[in-house]
């Protein structure tokens, strides 16, 4: 039984929880029991501790907490989920607001009418498709010989064909009022929010044993009059069917709902991937810049390293050359021959020395950093 009263002050609520569980509250509203504590700790409403209904069930002693004293005490209101209307957006689902938005927009009509009247193109299309199928099943033919352009994704038998249509065309121009756009190429999409989504109207079918005047067994799907609406080719996969008590035709706003949130949350999931991506480009670009400036710093040093180093051997040289002069000089063995060499040896120490580098005839084509001939390039 749905609660008549909606609107409470903050005295008469504290009254109401203390009255009955918060789970029966939460029913009678429409709330989840969250939701309604919640709203009770928001303004201040002490409630009762686990096992408060226990002892009250077995006629036990309990204590039931006081009202603390504010200033404020706003009136709280409480409609049941059916009229639609609740105390306080930031406690509802995020299916029921969805709902909420969907309900307000009067261009919509989810209403399946009994008569199919200025169908859309689609539907007009699908209609002769399924005619023409009819007539080239009869002759012996296949359906891949028709022209399927503009042709809606369903799999229903002959005798709910119309059914199928009337739903499909209310659904298909609540897409579009909704400014959603339907494209058709061999399957169905429906675009949400730059999303696209495969969906198709299928008839549900059980498995019936036949057997043949031979005695054979063959299970065959036979179709039971029961519509189902699926999306494919997503995940999670999701479907709506006709059950007992609610037909298909009245669970198109909750199909609306569904895709809408859904895109909207691939949406968001999308432009975070995308930032992410741009994110980490953008890293290993500063990280390849990085390591370029690296390799060219550490290239430099190299170079600075070995010109010091050839430098510090070429002193190195002269060091040795001075020596080997003076010594000459003392020992009175400085003749031609030693001169000679020693004008040779400091030829090539100013060869090898960075500051110097004097070109010498012979060693025009050898590397002073490997002391290696340099390999010719023969472009």
């Amino acid at each position: 039984m749905m609660a008549e009263k909606t609107e409470y002050t903050r005295e008469e609520l504290y009254d109401l929880v203390w009255s009955k569980p918060v789970t029966h509250i939460a029913k009678e509203y429409g709330f989840s029991d969250s939701g309604i504590r919640k709203i009770c700790k928001k303004i201040n409403i002490p409630l009762p501790k686990s096992g408060y209904w226990s002892k009250v069930k077995h006629n036990k002693k309990v204590i039931k907490e006081k009202l603390p004293k504010q200033e404020e005490n706003p009136n709280i209101v409480l409609v049941n989920s059916k009229s639609g209307k609740f105390v306080d957006n930031a406690y509802l689902s995020e299916i029921t607001l969805k709902k909420l938005e969907i309900e307000k927009d009067t261009s919509l009509n989810l209403i399946v009418p009994n008569r199919l009247s200025k169908p859309h193109k689609y539907i007009s299309a699908t209609k002769e498709y399924y005619k023409k199928i009819k007539v080239v099943e009869q002759r012996g033919g296949r359906r891949s010989q028709l022209d399927s352009t503009d042709v809606i994704w369903m799999d229903v038998s002959n005798e709910i064909i119309p059914r199928a249509l009337r739903l499909m065309n209310t659904l298909i121009e609540a897409f579009e009022k909704r400014n959603h756009k339907i494209y058709i190429n061999h399957v169905t999409k429906v675009e949400i929010y730059e999303q696209s989504y495969a969906f198709r109207l299928m008839e549900k079918s059980k498995r019936v044993k036949r057997v043949n005047k031979y005695g054979g067994v063959s299970n065959d799907l036979v179709p039971i009059g029961e519509l189902c609406f699926k999306i494919d080719r997503t995940y999670p996969k999701k479907e709506w069917s006709d059950t007992k008590t609610i037909p298909l035709e009245d669970r198109l706003l909750d199909i609306i709902v569904w895709l809408e949130i859904k895109a909207e949350k691939d949406r968001q999931r999308e432009i975070e991937y995308k930032i992410q991506c741009k994110i980490r480009e953008e890293e290993r670009k500063k990280e390849e810049e990085y390591r370029k400036l690296q390799a060219a710093e550490l290239s430099k040093f190299e170079s600075l390293l070995h010109t010091a180093t050839r430098w510090h051997k070429s002193q190195y040289l002269r060091n040795y050359i001075r020596e080997f002069e003076q010594y000459a000089i003392k020992t009175n063995t400085l003749d031609s021959e030693k001169e000679e060499w020693i004008a040779w040896a400091k030829e090539k120490a100013d060869w090898y020395d960075p500051f110097i580098e004097k070109e010498v005839e012979y060693l025009k084509e050898i590397d002073r950093e490997t002391l290696k001939p340099r390999k010719k390039s023969y472009w």
